[in-house]
């Protein structure tokens, strides 16, 4: 069962499953909020000994603007006073999309409370040339009043046979963020990936990982192979961008998996 919202360290969050041994934090991703995860959290709710823990990032959903700005650093501080705030302990971070590089730079940034993360479709270990593309959305997306370069976007994040009505359903509720709130997280993401942020979080969290990829992965495996050997890496099947909301058994079934393989590590 999940509870109502409640509030610690100025980001919304939900909790489900009984457990306390260990905890999931779900992290949604650019101009999304919890119920973006949603599948995933009633999936591991149902696992006996966890309990989860679903946020709405700052300036997203039910959650008031962060006071020192949009960047990847600072979002994972957030995140990092948010488990701080509720004492969290044995956390394995689950993001989706820009909120997987989120809960890179959190983990990566404290050890102490995380055990486990597990990347669904996050822009890091990017091809060549990624920054530069990183860098093309954001500009797009600088003073996109009308929404429609948004729009494109979510659009463009699906396969031309994914159902119609998900597509509507992820892009009206993608389009209620401010232009703002569209903007800066991209423009945050496009300075990290740019600094090889992504490269040196990978770097830094030595701990087993997951990346989940859709048909079109952002990531270049070869290269999150070498920057981060000790990672799981999988691929959906006939699944654009949204993978948990497209093919959420493939995804549950390989979370399962890497849960089983690293049941026990510090």
């Amino acid at each position: 069962m999940t509870s109502e919202s409640r509030s610690a360290a100025g980001i919304r969050y939900w909790t489900a499953g009984r457990g306390r041994r260990d905890t999931f934090l779900l992290v949604h991703g650019w101009c999304c909020d919890h119920e973006f995860l949603a599948p995933v959290a009633r999936h591991l709710a149902d696992r006996r000994s966890a309990r989860v823990i679903s946020v709405d990032m700052p300036g997203h959903g039910e959650s008031p603007p962060p006071p020192d700005g949009y960047g990847v650093d600072q979002m994972a501080g957030r995140l990092r006073a948010f488990a701080a705030a509720l004492d969290l302990r044995r956390v394995t971070a689950v993001g989706h999309s820009l909120g997987g590089v989120w809960s890179l730079a959190t983990a990566a940034g404290a050890r102490d409370r995380f055990t486990g993360l597990v990347m669904l479709d996050s822009a890091v270990a990017g091809p060549p040339g990624a920054a530069e593309a990183v860098n093309g959305v954001a500009e797009s997306l600088r003073d996109d009043t009308s929404g429609q370069a948004r729009e494109a976007i979510v659009r463009s994040y699906f396969l031309p046979r994914s159902d119609p009505r998900l597509v509507r359903r992820v892009v009206t509720a993608m389009s209620k963020p401010s232009t703002q709130v569209a903007y800066e997280p991209i423009a945050g993401l496009a300075a990290y990936v740019t600094a090889d942020g992504d490269a040196a979080d990978l770097a830094r969290w030595d701990r087993p990982s997951c990346y989940v990829g859709s048909n079109a992965p952002f990531a270049d495996y070869a290269r999150l192979a070498q920057l981060a050997p000790q990672a799981d890496i999988g691929q959906t099947v006939g699944s654009g961008h949204f993978v948990q909301l497209e093919v959420p058994d493939q995804v549950n079934a390989m979370i399962d998996r890497y849960l089983e393989l690293t049941d026990g590590d510090d």
